[in-house]
């Protein structure tokens, strides 16, 4: 049945009091009291009052949790509440705040009628009167019917609390009615601890009066209600609390003093901290954290000078410090607000700059902030005299610091901060006390973001620190005999490749006898052990490959123990010994295999983490000692929990990867011996001891095929490990016989039990459920590396046209085989050979949109997105780029196979183009690859559809550059792009090799394609008809003019003007090039230099140089127009830098230079006309034009009465735009002119 009957529904909704009466005597009881309820909240007193005369009706009904009387006073519908309260309804039922749905099924009501005051339900109408008008009659009303006034919400706060808190006009009433003053609420905290002194002084004596104390203390943070006025600087001159308080010594939870508190809140003016001062308030007084009431000054410089020099008058020591050491200029250093100003106040006042904390550090070594903010702090520190050379207790100075910080770098100012410190004189090869240098530390943690391209040609963002003097460092060893190239072995081949390149000795050992190979190998970095074989054989060194630590152990040994199988491979391929025994002093005469048996101990030394693009490839550098127990990791991602393979769900990174039986049969393949002597431990007895199933399993497999008896005697241990091996296949043939589930395959493949996953399905190969699982088994298998199993069922699949791409069981398209199994960083080629040489896969096979792609991720870095496939490119295509040391291998292997050199993806590029492309992320193989490519056929001269040809590529790189044309490349069909793109690379080495090969420097030019400029530093001049860019102007132009790209491009700027290029050639119908920069904030320097410089020249406007120079509204003569960033990639909004102090503006300059102020265009202006309609809003520009104004109009006056072809003069515009400086500024010059 329906909660209304549709009469008495119908007779409230049309609003008929007669329907309503008539449909009242055949209403149920239940119908009445909604009924009643929603005449409460609608105001309806004439509905309310008939249906309280039923007998039937409920005065106290509820609904939704609430009663009648709740719901009327929440309305604030005094008539309702004088009905109800005259028909007997009762104030102290208590209501649900909110509807008592499901989720307050089981709340228990709590709310009074006035609680529903407090919290209206419905907004006020204009007609309405106020609620403050109403209150004291509903008040009395709510109390006659029995509201309890202490009735405590949710949250313990009456009443009393909620109007106090929020400044209502209720609160002296219900102090008079009898509210109780000291009751608390959860936090402990009373109405007078919530009570603003600055709006209720009136309020304050009367809470006295009613017996409200100023000493108790509320629970969550220790502080009595005078404690709180203290906080809120509301204790003035202290009169209106002395005759109520008998200790001003408490404290507060963290042992705050009443002086501490008022401290902090200080106001120009106060009395307070001069009161509390002569009650005998120490300042020497302590909190918890050995603060004194000096370090609380904070705020604005008005106030926080006031408060210190009361608190210095009183005897504070200014250089007292807190338990850490800190004084008060330390704290001011690490408060953003105004910090100049007031540590230059602090050092008059005696403060030590150069002050150190218990840790030895300084004001230099705390954070400073990021980007401009950042940069300014440590300018300034340095001007007043901050030692830069101070080192902490543990030897560490700021230089230090940064550099360990460098991973995690969020811009470029980390890049400045290290280079002004070095210019400031910090040494860069100076160790901490434990023989680390800033370069030592800086590679104890890498990132992708360190190796950000940037805007200064082939230079990555690393590259800028290392210039700077860091790689001084590059050979100087810890105290453990650790250097930076062997912390980089440990987790970056970026790094290592950039070390080795730089000159770092690659044969030096660490203090325990380990070299680059052993760290790499310990540390599963495949790729670095790759890369060091290759170079070892390049400087005839490949001895290493067995060299042996102080214990004796080779890297085939630390690479056994590690279980990456593929570093294994690569040691025996370059010669390792496969039975080298480790001396019996140190390990009973280990060989590699039976080092394989430490493998289940050495896997709990790795974290798990979910290895996620998403991440900045962020990894500490560990495992460089053989003692040392830690191993590199990226940032933690799972619980511990997860490390247990059966309650995890997939394979999530290489560390689920490791294949210790894989290395097993590698080495016997070797030659590793089975055997062993008498007196030795077995292996199979070393495997059981080990507790590895897999170990053991597939070492009694190996002694089988071997002739070799496992065990002699049974063994329970032996056989207790080999039950999940002996049994599993035939309980997943059970498993599989209906249907294969992707969390069962993946939990097998945690448990690295291949075998048996293999001959599970195998026993159901034909069956339709296994081929339709098949293929997404598959994907997962070459993404990861399983190259055995991966054969293995794929020899199972009955479609051989599988292998291209084929769909999972829920028809959604898999990433084709050999595409996803060249993303893989760990080298993958052995599965790649398999798909290519076994399936026949087809290997220029493209990559579309709107496949599968497992795992999925919840988000992706940009780095990692540069790298993705794009539509239409193949495996070559993504090898081409480079990155990891196997895709050199890969490039070469797919060629050889018949992969097209010159296929072309979607958007028409090449593997060449991508190779040659400087991206996001780097590539040390860069020049290996493309050499590679042309030797076999790759064509250099085949551009993208956008026109970028490998030559306009490559010009951030010389020697890529001439590889290109020596093998073919056209310079002359992209000479514009690749002139613009050498220029947008500030590459001077690059410009002379252009024009030494004949290309003219003002005929090559740029224009427009379609509504497209493809340039970096330029979009679009639409007020110029027919523009056209020239190399000169390009590098002048305002985008140039900014701090990392000015100083570079002013070199190359200088060469062109050598070279003949002209400054006034016309760049459109209407202004020459150096027109356009002197008005557009272009960089003019260089022009300035020109002694012969013609400064009368005119445009097609008829406009000199002055006359263009005097519409540059917020630009200088030496400042910077732009903030454009070093870093890749550039955003889309590039900042605009304020106008500095004291630069003079550009129009001044060329006065100075003996321009000809009085000259006048075709349009008639003259400089005055342009100047006072400037624009620039910032104070220190402002300030310059005035100046300029004021000497143009004192030099010639007679400019201000020139009238334009629009008939009007300067002072004519200055007022039409409203420009009241300019007029201001020509009042100043001694100009009498009238008001608007």
């Amino acid at each position: 049945m329906s909660n209304e009957n549709p009469t008495i529904q119908a007779a409230c909704a049309s609003n008929s009091l007669e329907s309503l009466k008539n449909a009242i005597p055949t209403a149920s009881t239940e119908e009445l009291n909604s009924a009643l309820c929603d005449s409460c909240a609608s105001g309806k007193v004439s509905f309310a009052k008939a249906l309280l005369e039923c007998p039937g009706t409920n005065v106290n009904a509820v609904k939704d949790g609430m009663t009648t009387l709740f719901i009327a006073v929440s309305h604030c519908y005094l008539d309702v509440v004088k009905l109800l309260v005259d028909h007997g309804a009762d104030a102290s039922l208590k209501s649900l705040e909110e509807s008592s749905s499901s989720s307050h099924s089981n709340t228990k009501p709590i709310f009074t009628p006035l609680h529903g005051f407090l919290r209206p339900r419905r907004e006020r109408q204009k007609s309405d009167p106020l609620p403050s008008e109403i209150f004291p009659e509903l008040l009395s009303l709510l109390l006659r019917a029995g509201c309890d006034l202490n009735a405590q919400d949710p949250t313990g706060r009456t009443v009393l609390h909620e109007s106090v808190l929020l400044n209502l006009p209720y609160t002296k009433l219900l102090i008079q009615s009898g509210a109780d003053v000291n009751v608390v609420d959860d936090s402990g905290s009373t109405p007078l601890h919530l009570l603003d002194l600055n709006k209720s002084e009136d309020i304050f004596q009367l809470f006295l009066n009613r017996g409200a104390k100023l000493d108790v203390k509320r629970v969550s943070d220790g502080r009595s209600p005078l404690q709180c006025f203290a906080v809120g600087g509301q204790l003035g001159d202290l009169s209106l609390f002395r005759p109520h308080v008998s200790s001003w010594n408490e404290t507060d939870a963290k042992g705050n003093t009443l002086l501490h508190l008022a401290v902090k809140s200080h106001r120009p003016g106060s009395q307070t901290i001069l009161e509390l001062l002569k009650l005998g308030l120490r300042v020497d007084q302590r909190n918890l954290k050995g603060r004194l009431p000096l370090h609380m000054v904070d705020g604005p410089m008005e106030w926080f000078e006031e408060a210190v020099d009361i608190l210095l008058a009183a005897g504070a020591d200014i250089e007292g410090k807190d338990n850490q050491g800190f004084t008060l200029l330390a704290y001011t250093m690490q408060r953003a607000v105004d910090h100049e100003r007031k540590i230059t106040y602090l050092i008059k006042r005696g403060a030590n700059v150069n002050t150190q904390n218990y840790k030895g550090n300084g004001v230099i070594h705390y954070g400073r902030g990021n980007g401009r903010r950042g940069i300014e702090a440590l300018e300034f520190l340095l001007s007043i005299g901050v030692d830069p050379n101070m080192a902490n207790y543990e030897g560490n100075t700021v230089l230090h610091r940064l550099a360990a910080d460098f991973a995690s770098f969020s811009d470029e100012s980390e890049i400045y901060f290290i280079q002004k410190l070095l210019d400031a004189g910090l040494s860069p090869t100076q160790a901490n006390f434990k023989g680390q240098t800033p370069l030592y530390l800086l590679c104890h943690q890498v990132s992708e973001y360190m190796f950000l391209p940037t805007v200064a040609g082939d230079k990555r963002a690393i590259d800028f620190v290392l210039d700077a003097g860091l790689i001084e460092a590059l050979e100087i060893a810890d105290h453990d005999g650790i250097r930076p190239i062997h912390l980089a072995a440990s987790c970056s081949e970026t790094l290592v490749a950039r070390l080795i390149d730089l000159g770092a000795d690659t044969t030096a050992v660490t203090g325990d006898g380990r070299n680059l190979l052993h760290i790499a190998s310990t540390a599963r970095q495949v790729n670095i052990v790759g890369l060091l074989l290759e170079h070892y054989t390049s400087i005839n060194q490949l001895s290493l490959v067995n060299k042996r630590c102080n214990n004796g152990r080779t890297p085939l040994h630390d690479a056994c123990r590690s279980g990456r199988l593929e570093t294994v491979s690569l040691l025996l391929e370059f010669g390792a010994d496969v039975n080298a025994e480790v001396e019996a002093k140190f390990s009973r005469g280990k060989t590699p295999l039976l080092v394989c048996c430490e493998y289940a101990k050495e896997e709990q030394r790795w974290p798990v983490h979910l290895e996620l693009p998403a991440l900045d490839g962020r990894v500490s550098a560990a495992g460089i000692l053989s003692k040392d127990e830690k191993r590199p990791n990226l940032p933690q991602l799972m619980d511990k929990v997860s490390r247990d393979p059966i309650r995890r769900l997939e394979v999530t990174s290489e560390n689920d990867t490791t294949n210790v039986t894989g290395i097993l049969r590698t080495l016997v393949a070797h030659g590793a011996t089975l055997t062993y002597e008498q007196s030795r431990m077995s292996p199979m007895a070393e495997a059981v001891f080990s507790g590895s199933e897999e170990l053991v399993s597939e070492l009694g497999r190996l002694m089988e095929q071997h002739g070799l008896e496992p065990m002699r005697f049974p063994d329970f241990e032996h056989m207790y490990l080999t039950l999940t091996s002996r049994h599993l296949p035939d309980i997943l043939g059970v498993c599989f016989s209906e249907f294969v589930s992707d969390h069962t395959v993946a939990r097998l493949l945690l448990l690295r039990q291949y075998n048996a996953l293999a001959e599970g399905l195998e026993k159901h190969a034909d069956a339709a459920h296994v081929q339709t699982a098949l293929p997404g088994i598959l994907v997962n298998l070459a993404k990861w590396g399983y190259t055995d199993l991966f054969k293995r069922l794929g020899n199972l699949l009955a479609d051989p046209s599988w292998i291209n791409g084929g769909v999972n069981r829920f028809k959604k398209r898999l990433m084709p085989y050999l595409l996803i199994a060249a993303e893989r960083k760990v080298p993958n080629l052995d599965v790649i050979k398999v798909i290519v040489e076994h399936f026949k896969a087809d290997i220029n096979l493209q990559f579309q949109p709107g496949i599968e792609i497992r795992p999925k991720l919840p988000f992706q870095s940009t780095i990692w997105l540069r790298r993705a496939y794009k539509p239409g490119e193949s495996a070559l295509h993504y090898f081409a780029k480079g990155g990891q040391w196997w895709h050199t291998k890969a490039v070469r292997y797919l060629l050889q196979h018949g992969a097209d050199p010159n296929l072309q993806s979607t958007n028409g590029s090449t593997p060449l183009l991508n190779a040659v492309h400087k991206s996001l992320s780097e590539s040390h193989q860069r020049k290996e690859i493309i050499k590679i490519l042309l030797e076999a056929g790759a064509d250099p001269n085949i551009p993208s559809h956008n026109g970028c040809s490998p030559l306009s590529l490559a010009t951030y790189d010389i020697n890529i550059f001439r590889l290109l044309l020596e093998n073919g490349a056209y310079l002359e069909t992209c000479t514009s792009r690749v002139m613009f793109t050498t220029l947008e690379n500030l590459n001077l080495s690059m410009l002379s090799l252009l024009l030494e090969n004949g290309i003219d420097c003002n005929t090559t030019t740029l224009q427009k394609e379609g509504n497209i400029w493809y340039t970096q530093r330029f979009h679009d001049d639409r007020n110029l008809t027919n523009f056209t860019l020239h190399p000169l102007h390009y590098l002048s132009m305002p985008k140039f003019n900014e701090s990392n790209a000015r100083d570079r491009a002013i070199k190359l700027i200088q060469y062109l003007l050598q070279q003949g290029a002209d400054p006034f050639r016309a760049c459109s119908d209407e202004t020459t090039i150096l027109h356009h920069i002197f008005e557009h904030g272009g960089t003019i320097q260089p022009f300035l230099e020109i002694l012969d410089l013609d400064l009368e020249r005119r445009d097609a406007q008829g406009r000199t140089l002055l006359l263009a120079a005097s519409r540059c509204e917020d630009l200088g003569t030496n400042s910077f127009a732009v903030m454009y960033p070093l870093l890749e990639p550039v955003p889309k909004y590039i900042r605009i830098v304020d106008y500095p102090e004291g630069d003079i503006t550009r129009v001044m300059t060329l006065y100075n230079r003996g321009a000809d102020i009085t000259a006048v265009d075709h349009a008639g202006n003259n400089a005055l006309h342009y100047l006072v309609a400037g624009n620039c809003d910032i104070f220190a520009g402002q300030k310059q034009y005035r100046q300029t104004v004021e000497t143009f109009v004192r030099k010639a006056p007679e400019l201000l009465h020139q009238v334009n072809k629009e008939g009007k003069t300067p002072v004519d515009i200055a007022r039409s735009a409203g420009k009241k400086w300019a007029l201001e500024a020509i009042r100043n010059a001694g100009v009498e002119i009238e008001e608007a």
